[in-house]
C-alpha cells in the first residue's frame, strides 16, 4: 500500500471523526440540557381576541398587521365595546411568535386580580422572521408606535403603558422611542419587561438592515439613557441553559443602561422561578408568569409610581437582595434566657420555647448563614431590637417558605454593626432553622479545562468553592456529591457577574393535582458552566459553589469536565461563525480547481498541504490583530461574543473543510455522477436536435435566463436567489454532461449558489407569508429587500457565463491570463477578508460570492474550453 493511499485514508477517517464529533455536539447542544421544570400556564375560560381597529391609513399602510385585546369570560362584552378600565399592558410578540400568545400573562392577572387592574394587548406581526430578516423592523416598531396610540385613546382618563416584549419584540419596544414625537411620546412608556431578547447583538447576522436597526436602538440608548429616557425602567430576562436561539450573554444590558433603573437576570435566578426557560416556554412558564404579574400589579396599585418606586417593587420579585435597614423596631420580652449557639451547625425542627442567640461580635466564626422556615429573626444589642425577617431571601423549594439571611462579620454594613447579636425565635408548629457558621477562608480550586477534582468532607455543614480559573465560555464541568446519608442537601451555583444563582432542588406542583404540591423535590443534576463572560471587574469575584450538608455524614465531591457539554457549549456560541468558513474553505478548493480543472470538489478537500497552511495563517492571523489593535471594533466584537480562543479558528476551519467533504461526496459520487449517467443520452439527443434548430436555441436560452431577474423585481431577491439557483442546478446538469473539463468546476459553483440560499431563504418566507396577507406585489414595493441587490448582481454575473461563452475579445483573454496568473493570490487574499469582513456580518459574503462568479466566467467560460 503506497504511502499515498495510506494518508488519503487517515485523511478520510479525520473527517469522519470530526463530522461525527460535530454532530454529537449538535445532539448535546439540542437535547443535553437540564429537564423543563417550568409548569404549563392553562386558561380557565375560553380566551379571546378582540380586534382593535386602527386608524384607516394606518390599517391600509400595515394591512398584515393587527392589534389585539385579550379577554376571558363576562370581560369580553366590555372589550367587544372597547370599554377599558385598568392599566394598559402591550406585548409585543418576537420572531415568528403568535400573538396570542399573550394568554398567558393574560389568563393569569385575570385570575390574580378581580378588579381588572391590567388590560392586555397583542400585535399581530404576521408571524414574521423577524429576527433574520432586517427589512421588516422599521416597519414593525412603526406599527408598535401606532398601536400604543391606538391603546391610548381607548381610555378616558391619561395612562402609560407597560411594554412586554419577547424575544425580538424587546428590541421593538425600546426602538419604539426612536419614532418622531408626532407619531410617539415616550413619556407614554415608563416601563419595559423583556423575555429572552437579544439586546447587544442579533443572534444572526443576517442582513445590513438588521445591523443597521441595533446599531441605532442601542446607540440611541446609550447617548439617551440618562437624558430622554431617564424616565423608563427596563428589565430583561435570560433563559439560560435551555434557550438555544437566544444565547443569555446577548440579553445583557451591558453598556446600554446602568443598574440604577435597570434589571438584568437569568430565570434561574429569579426567585420561585429557579429555573432556566427555553425561547418559548419563557412565555408561559408559570413560576415567572405568576412573579411577572405580581410585579405589574403592585406597580399598578401606586398612585404614582415613579421609577424609583418601580424598581423597588421589581427588584424584590425579580433581584432582591437583603437591606437590613428594612427592619422594623420592636419591643421583645425574653421568656428566659436564650440559648447561645456556639457550633458550626445546628438544626431545629420544632416549636421551641427556647430563643436562640448567635453573637455577632467576639464571635470565632466570620460567617453565619441562616435557613429558616416561619421562624423569626432579630438583630439585637442592649439598647434596641429589630425584627429582620421581611428583609430574608428566599431558597428552594419553590413552593415553600424557606428563606436565607447571611452574615459575613467582616463585609457588615454599617446599619449591622451597631447589633451584636442575632436572636432566633420559633413560635410556629412547622417552624424550623438551619444554622451554618465557618471560620475558615473559602478554599480555591483551580480546574483547567479538562481537570477534575474529587474532594472529601467530614463533619463539615457549610463548605464554599470557588473557582478563579472558570472564565471560559467553553468550561463545562458536571458536580456529583454522594453519601451515606439519604436525604439530598442543598447546593447553590453562583456567578455575580451574570447575576445568575443555580439550585439543585426542584419542587413542581401535582399535575394531576394542582392545588397540591409533588411528594419530593426534584434533584436537578449540577454542571458548572458561564452564560456571559466575565468583565474585568468581575474577577475579584469569582464563581462559587455553596454546599450545606449534615455535620453527621460524610460526602465525597466529584467535579469532572464534561465532554459533551463542552462540544455542546462551543456549538452554542460559535456555530454561527460557520458559515464564513464555509466559504473560505470552498473558496480554498476553487482555487485548485483553476489550475487543475479535473479535480474533484471533494479531492481538493484532502489537499491538506494547502488547507492548513491557510488555517494556520487565519488562526495566527486573529492573534496578531488581537494584539496589535485591542481597542478596533472587530476585536471588541470578538471579545464581547466570547470568539476567540487561539485554536478555534483553526478548529472552524477543519469543521467547514469535514462538512464540504460529507456534501461534496455524496452530491458528487452519489447524486450527480448517478444522474449524470441517466440524462447522457437524452441531454445528448436533445444536444443534437437543438444544434439543427440554432434560431431557437438563443431564444430559449435568454427566455431561460431571464427567470431569475424576473422573479427578483416581480416577487423579491431571495426568489431571485432561489431561481438562480435551480438555474444553476439546471446548468450543472446540463453542461456538466456535455463538457466534461467543466464537469468538476460547476458543482463547485452550485456550492456557492447554495451558500447564497441559505443566506436568504428567510424573505422567501417573508415574502410567501405577505402575498398572503396584502396581495401580490413585489417585496421591495412593501418593505426593504436586503437581498434585492445581491440577487441582481449575482445573476449577472452569472449571465457573464453565456456572454463570455462566445466573446472573442482580446480584452477578455487578457483578463483570464491576469486572473489565471495570480489566481491563487487573488482567492486566498478572498478567503482571508472574508474572515476579517464576514465573521459577524455574514451578508457581506454575498459581495464576495460575485467576485467568484465573475473569476469563473472570465475563467472558465470562454472558447477555449468548449468541447
Amino acid at each position: 500500500m503506497s504511502s499515498r493511499t495510506i494518508l488519503s485514508i487517515v485523511q478520510n477517517l479525520v473527517f469522519i471523526v470530526i463530522i461525527s464529533l460535530f454532530f454529537t455536539a449538535l445532539f448535546a447542544y439540542l437535547f443535553r440540557h437540564e429537564s423543563n421544570y417550568c409548569e404549563m400556564t392553562y386558561m380557565f375560560e375560553a380566551p379571546t381576541y378582540h380586534r382593535i381597529q386602527m386608524a384607516k391609513d394606518v390599517e391600509i399602510r400595515f394591512r398584515r398587521y393587527g392589534l389585539y385585546s385579550y379577554c376571558e369570560g363576562v370581560r369580553c362584552e366590555a372589550h367587544k365595546r372597547n370599554q377599558f378600565s385598568g392599566s394598559p399592558v402591550l406585548f409585543i410578540v418576537g420572531n415568528a411568535d403568535s400573538y396570542r400568545q399573550v394568554r398567558s400573562l393574560g389568563s393569569v392577572a385575570y385570575r390574580m386580580n378581580e378588579q381588572q387592574q391590567l388590560d392586555y394587548f397583542s400585535i399581530d406581526f404576521n408571524e414574521e422572521l423577524s429576527a433574520l430578516f432586517g427589512g421588516v423592523l422599521e416597519q414593525q416598531a412603526q406599527f408598535v408606535s401606532h398601536a400604543i396610540q391606538t391603546i391610548l385613546s381607548l381610555y378616558k382618563t391619561s395612562k402609560t403603558v407597560i411594554l412586554v416584549g419577547n424575544s425580538i419584540g424587546g428590541l421593538l419596544s425600546r426602538a419604539v422611542f426612536l419614532q418622531p414625537s408626532d407619531r410617539f411620546n415616550p413619556n407614554t412608556v415608563r416601563l419595559i419587561i423583556t423575555q429572552a431578547t437579544p439586546h447587544q447583538a442579533p443572534v444572526i447576522h443576517s442582513d445590513r438592515y438588521v445591523i443597521d436597526f441595533y446599531s441605532r436602538v442601542n446607540q440611541y440608548w446609550k447617548n439617551e439613557w440618562n437624558n430622554s429616557l431617564q424616565h423608563v425602567v427596563l428589565v430583561s430576562l435570560a433563559g439560560g441553559d435551555r434557550d438555544h436561539l437566544v444565547r443569555s450573554d446577548l440579553c445583557s444590558l451591558d453598556g446600554l443602561t446602568d443598574e440604577s433603573r435597570s434589571i438584568d437576570v437569568l430565570t434561574s435566578a429569579v426567585p420561585h422561578v429557579w429555573t432556566s426557560t427555553d425561547h418559548r416556554c419563557i412565555v408561559w412558564c408559570r413560576q415567572l408568569v405568576l412573579r411577572t404579574t405580581r410585579a405589574l400589579l403592585e406597580i399598578t396599585q401606586e398612585k404614582n409610581p415613579n421609577s424609583q418606586i418601580m424598581m423597588k417593587i421589581l427588584k424584590k420579585h425579580f433581584l432582591p437582595s437583603v437591606d437590613h435597614r428594612l427592619g422594623s423596631d420592636t419591643a421583645l420580652n425574653l421568656n428566659k434566657n436564650p440559648v447561645v449557639v456556639t457550633e458550626s451547625t445546628l438544626s431545629v425542627r420544632r416549636k421551641d420555647d427556647n430563643d436562640y442567640l448567635i453573637p455577632l461580635k467576639d464571635s470565632k466564626y466570620h460567617t453565619t448563614i441562616i435557613h429558616s422556615t416561619n421562624v423569626r429573626i432579630y438583630l439585637k444589642n442592649n439598647e434596641k431590637t429589630t425584627e429582620v425577617t421581611r428583609t430574608l431571601l428566599p431558597i428552594p423549594p419553590t413552593y415553600g417558605n424557606r428563606k436565607t439571611i447571611r452574615f459575613d462579620r467582616r463585609k457588615l454594613d454599617a446599619y449591622a454593626k451597631e447589633y451584636d447579636s442575632i436572636l432566633i425565635r420559633l413560635d410556629n408548629q412547622k417552624a424550623q432553622f438551619d444554622i451554618y457558621q465557618t471560620n475558615e477562608d473559602d478554599e480555591i480550586v483551580d480546574l483547567s479545562t479538562f481537570g477534575s477534582q474529587i474532594l472529601s468532607l467530614k463533619q463539615i455543614g457549610y463548605k464554599k468553592l470557588v473557582f478563579p480559573t472558570l472564565n471560559h465560555l467553553w468550561q463545562v464541568y458536571s458536580v456529583h456529591l454522594s453519601s451515606d446519608n439519604q436525604q439530598i442537601p442543598l447546593i447553590h451555583f453562583h456567578v455575580p457577574w451574570s447575576h445568575e444563582d443555580l439550585y439543585n432542588l426542584v419542587t413542581l406542583r401535582n399535575p394531576s393535582s394542582p392545588s397540591s404540591t409533588l411528594p419530593e423535590s426534584l434533584h436537578r443534576q449540577m454542571r458548572l458552566k458561564l452564560h456571559r463572560l466575565p468583565s474585568s471587574m468581575s474577577f475579584d469575584q469569582p464563581a462559587s459553589l455553596e454546599f450545606f450538608l449534615d455535620p453527621k455524614s460524610t460526602y465525597t465531591i466529584e467535579i469532572h469536565y464534561s465532554f459533551l457539554d463542552i462540544l455542546a457549549q462551543l456549538v452554542r456560541y460559535y456555530i454561527f461563525l460557520l458559515p464564513t468558513f464555509l466559504f473560505t474553505v470552498l473558496c480554498i478548493s476553487y482555487s485548485m480547481q483553476v489550475n487543475d480543472a479535473r479535480l474533484r470538489t471533494y479531492q481538493t478537500m484532502l489537499a491538506w498541504q494547502i488547507h492548513l497552511p491557510v488555517a494556520i495563517v487565519i488562526t495566527c492571523l486573529y492573534k496578531m490583530i488581537i494584539i496589535l489593535f485591542p481597542a478596533s471594533d472587530f476585536v471588541v466584537n470578538i471579545h464581547s461574543n466570547g470568539y476567540y480562543f487561539f485554536l478555534l479558528p483553526l478548529i472552524l476551519y477543519y469543521v467547514a473543510l469535514s462538512v464540504w467533504a460529507l456534501i461534496s461526496f455524496v452530491i458528487d459520487y452519489m447524486i450527480f455522477d448517478f444522474a449524470r449517467s441517466l440524462l447522457y443520452p437524452g441531454v445528448l439527443f436533445l444536444h443534437n436536435e437543438l444544434s439543427r434548430q440554432m434560431k431557437y436555441v438563443r431564444l430559449i436560452q435568454w427566455v431561460t435566463l431571464s427567470m431569475p431577474l424576473l422573479s427578483t423585481f416581480v416577487f423579491s431577491g431571495s426568489n431571485g436567489h432561489i431561481s438562480l439557483f435551480l438555474l444553476a442546478l439546471l446548468h450543472v446538469l446540463w453542461r456538466g454532461t456535455l463538457n466534461r473539463r467543466l464537469k468538476e468546476i460547476l458543482s463547485t459553483l452550485l456550492f456557492f449558489h447554495g451558500l447564497l440560499v441559505c443566506l436568504n431563504v428567510t424573505g422567501f418566507i417573508i415574502h410567501v407569508k405577505t402575498i398572503f396577507a396584502q396581495g401580490l406585489l413585489p417585496i421591495y414595493i412593501i418593505m426593504s429587500d436586503p437581498s434585492l441587490v445581491s440577487a441582481i448582481c449575482c445573476t449577472g454575473s452569472f449571465y457573464l457565463r453565456f456572454v463570455f461563452d462566445r466573446s472573442q475579445s482580446r480584452t477578455i483573454q487578457k483578463m483570464k491570463s491576469m486572473l489565471f496568473r495570480y489566481n491563487r493570490f487573488l482567492l486566498v487574499s478572498l478567503a482571508l477578508i472574508s474572515q476579517i469582513c464576514c465573521s459577524y456580518s455574514m451578508y457581506h459574503l454575498w459581495i464576495l460570492i460575485f467576485f467568484v462568479f465573475i473569476h469563473a466566467a472570465v475563467i472558465f467560460f470562454v472558447p477555449i474550453h468548449q468541447e
